[in-house]
């Protein structure tokens, strides 16, 4: 029997970002952005989540997904985990490959939904790699046109969004792809902050002539402590994250954070 459809507004619906490790690259060639298109189309053949948009860039991807059969974290998992083996495979690397597990945001209202694709859409654009959206053939939007081979995305529900007498669903849905986003952020807000504090990071590296790798060493331990300080108290960073972002030992980074806030 065939399934009935669902009503976007009782759906778990979440925007979803992954990101590699140190805004490093992590979808360097095309077969890169293939794999991990891949792998999400096989979780999507189990039945396990939906797709609703996606836009896969070279340092970070989005996927606009619905809980379906399977817990959202767990379908990001098995998504992050094989991607990673495949990667270190074959870039004959090894560690870890992103940056956390994925970050996201609830989507409730169907208006809201269609303002995050328009914004996933429009990331190759802003983020430069384009100046058209049919120019970027790594994100759904041309897979909504009917122009790629690929159909990972439920568009149907989302054209039945755009329903009404006067204009085809697909001509309203491109007209409003191609609409002024009015600097809509949404979760990249935070991930402004965390490029500006990466950022000023590098610049106060660069100033006092220290490699990232060269940070943990005894003589460069004031600045150590400085940046540590810096993290915590103006990125309101996590222990983890401040090792991560400089290259250094956890262990080091809570004693600091500890002495820090003691105030000693």
């Amino acid at each position: 029997m065939a399934r009935s459809p669902r009503k976007l507004g009782n759906s778990k619906v979440y925007h979803i970002v992954i990101r590699g490790t140190k805004d490093n690259k992590i979808f360097e060639e095309e077969s890169d952005k293939e794999q991990i298109l891949a792998i999400v189309s096989k979780v999507l053949s189990e039945n396990l989540i939906g797709l609703y948009a996606y836009c896969v860039l070279d340092d970070h991807a989005h996927f606009i997904v619905e809980e379906l059969q399977e817990n959202i974290s767990n379908a990001m998992k098995r998504i992050n985990v094989a991607y990673a083996l495949y990667y270190n495979k074959k870039h004959h690397k090894k560690g870890q490959v992103f940056y956390d597990r994925f970050k996201s945001e609830c989507i409730n209202d169907p208006k809201v939904l269609l303002k995050v694709i328009r914004y996933v859409h429009k990331n190759p654009i802003q983020s430069g790699y384009v100046l058209r959206l049919t120019e970027y053939k790594w994100s759904s939007y041309l897979e909504y046109l009917d122009r790629l081979e690929r159909s990972l995305v439920e568009k149907e529900r989302v054209f039945s969004l755009f329903e009404s007498k006067k204009n085809p669903p697909t001509e309203a849905f491109v007209r409003f792809m191609r609409s002024d986003t009015e600097d809509e952020q949404f979760m990249d807000i935070q991930e402004t902050i965390e490029m500006q504090m990466k950022k000023q990071v590098r610049a106060y590296l660069e100033k006092n002539h220290i490699k990232l790798e060269h940070l943990g060493y005894k003589e460069n331990t004031i600045h150590r402590n400085y940046l540590i300080k810096f993290l915590r108290q103006k990125g309101h960073y996590s222990i983890r994250k401040i090792a991560d972002t400089l290259a250094i030992n956890r262990g080091t980074v809570y004693n600091v954070v500890l002495d820090f806030e003691r105030g000693s």
